[in-house]
Parts: C-alpha cells; structure tokens; sequence
C-alpha cells in the first residue's frame, strides 16, 4: 500500500471495493465510503495493488451484469400485462404476468461471444473503376439534350 494510509482509510478502500463489485458504479461507492472521488482516483493512479483490486472489483460487477443478461435473454423474466386502463387482471381480479424474453440482449451476447459469427457485416467496396469525372459529363449532356 502506498505509504500515509491509516487504518481508517484501509476500512475506506475495502468498503469502496466492495460496493464496487456489487454496483460498478464509482461515484456511489465513495459515498458509501466516505471517500472524494478525486481521492479515489488518485489512490487508484498510485497504489498499484489498489489499482488491481479495483480492476478486479469491476470485473466482478461486470460478470454480474452479464450473469443477469444471460437470465433475461435465455430464461426471461415476469412482467405485468397492462393497457391503457392500466394492469390486466384475470378472473380472480390478480394481475396477470406474461413471460418476456430479451432479443436484444441475446443478440448482445451472442456478438461478445461468437463474433466471428454474429458481429454486424457491412462490406464497403472501395476500389472504383469507373472515371466519375466522365459519368458526370455524360449526365450533363444527356441532360442539355445532346
């Protein structure tokens, strides 16, 4: 650890880790451990092992919200069935739920995976052959008549 850190700010850095792994989300776990985010990132430019550790927090929060993306492309999830009356209720007067599935996220994860198979293909030919020079004058003079 870079030298000057007490052990408050050791219990600082461990609760900012682990709200990072659980939220991903930087700002929030300062809050949460009393830390300046400025601070933080300066901690993180000079400690090397808190730099690791935050790394690895990240990673985590990141297999987590991939984790969930698996289960909602693959296994869905519950949703209320509404209209413009609000919920649908079925003959016991409950809400009733319909199964959704995420396209979006199956396509997502599908292209992160395997994207030699599913990435986006778009071909631009960018060897012309033709003089554009010569295409326009003959338009011109198709145009004036002649």
């Amino acid at each position: 650890m870079a030298r000057g850190h007490d052990t408050r700010t050791t219990g600082q850095r461990a609760r900012f880790l682990e709200h990072l792994a659980n939220s991903g989300n930087v700002t929030a776990s300062c809050a949460v451990a009393g830390i300046d985010r400025c601070a933080a990132y300066r901690m993180k430019r000079e400690d090397e092992e808190f730099s690791e550790a935050w790394k690895a927090a990240m990673d985590q929060a990141v297999d987590t919200l991939e984790a969930e993306a698996w289960r909602r492309g693959r296994d869905g999830y519950d949703e209320y069935v509404t209209c413009k009356d609000g919920l649908v209720l079925d003959e016991e007067d409950k809400p009733v739920l319909q199964r959704r599935y995420s396209d979006s996220l199956l396509t997502t994860l599908l292209k992160a995976h395997r994207p030699e198979k599913y990435r986006d293909r778009s071909t631009v030919d960018m060897n012309v052959n033709t003089d554009i020079a010569a295409l326009i004058d003959e338009g011109r003079r198709r145009a004036r008549g002649g």
